[in-house]
């Protein structure tokens, strides 16, 4: 079994950072100060391809935040909820505004492996990359009171019967959360294709289903979980992670720990319509980066378990086309993807 690891790491993130933060004075070229001349004249729609609740609502909420804060825009900014048929509603919206730099989306894995799926003919190459912000990953979280106490119960009674246990994720198939849960259950011995699996429009409404004993276990990302385990309400049985993650998830085992190598990180970014221009492209470079270096940015990141790994925009369209290669692999090995 291949083990998926993010490309949010190293070189990419270090370079990316610099170059977005660092701007040398014999960089202010006539062409630099162009690039400079765009700013948004109408109200700015922050897109996200998912219902309210999740963690995908909640990246873009904070950004807006943020830029508000900032007083990064001269024109207002607006969070914009378009959820359905994986992520390719919403992403279609922004993908029709060709070369309007007043739409942004809030992107995930499903912009890449809804293509892979042929669940959509919209892909990332459909966009303009702006940036990559940060990885998390997915916990395998039951109720407090759950008769499964460990991750290796829900092994167990899976291979009694691999139907047995109900399995709530987030916003598609396709997803992080689906693809953890089809690595781990086929290393584990476990046909995917016979679980049962339920697919929400948000984390928010997964987590929701787990609350009220609709599913048995929620695969969703650690910022959806954070504050229902320190509430007590929800125990994490394992997390996708390459190691331990820090508190409130630091006595949750990682599922290699457990000799399943199943590492898998789930990105956010930002991206916008088609042919957005240099200039539209430096504005949100400079702004996002802006964003990503934020201390609230930072404060948050932290107590949700995320990786910051902010990448600008000529960065990220490298990260998306090893992405896709990549986990056009990795659905190909699962029988994720389409077959021609």
């Amino acid at each position: 079994m291949h083990v998926f690891h993010s490309f949010s790491q190293g070189a990419y993130r270090r370079a990316a950072l610099f170059a977005a933060l660092v701007v040398a004075p014999a960089s202010w070229s006539p062409t630099a100060l162009a690039q400079a001349s765009w700013a948004p004249d109408k109200p700015v729609e922050i897109v996200v391809p998912a219902a309210a609740g999740g963690g995908t609502d909640r990246t873009a909420r904070l950004i807006q935040k943020i830029l508000t804060d900032q007083k990064a825009i001269p024109t207002p900014t607006i969070v914009v909820n378009k959820p359905g048929a994986g992520s390719s509603i919403g992403n279609r919206y922004v993908a029709q505004h060709k070369g309007d730099g007043h739409y942004l989306a809030i992107t995930q894995p499903t912009l890449i492996t809804d293509a892979i799926m042929g669940l959509t003919t919209i892909g990332y190459t459909s966009f303009t990359p702006l940036a990559q912000l940060g990885t998390e990953y997915n916990g395998f979280a039951v109720k407090a009171d759950s008769p499964l106490k460990s991750a290796k119960d829900i092994i167990d009674r899976l291979k009694q019967d691999p139907g047995s246990v109900s399995f709530a994720i987030s916003n598609a198939l396709g997803s992080t959360g689906h693809i953890a849960l089809a690595l781990v259950m086929k290393q584990a011995g476990i046909d995917p294709a016979k679980l049962t699996i339920v697919v929400f429009q948000s984390g928010g409404q997964s987590r929701t289903a787990l609350l009220g004993g609709h599913v048995d276990v929620n695969v969703t990302t650690l910022a959806n979980l954070v504050d229902l385990v320190d509430s007590g309400m929800v125990r994490t049985l394992a997390v996708t992670a390459a190691k331990r993650l820090p508190a409130p998830f630091a006595n949750v085992p990682t599922w290699r720990e457990m000799g399943v190598n199943a590492v898998i990180g789930h990105w956010r970014g930002v991206v916008g319509p088609p042919e957005m221009t240099p200039e539209q492209t430096a504005f949100w470079d400079k702004r996002l980066a802006a964003v990503a270096a934020s201390d609230e940015w930072k404060a948050d990141a932290q107590k949700t378990s995320v990786e910051v790994d902010y990448m600008d925009s000529a960065s990220s369209r490298k990260f998306l086309v090893d992405q896709y290669r990549e986990m056009e692999r990795l659905l190909a090995q699962l029988g994720l993807a389409k077959t021609n």
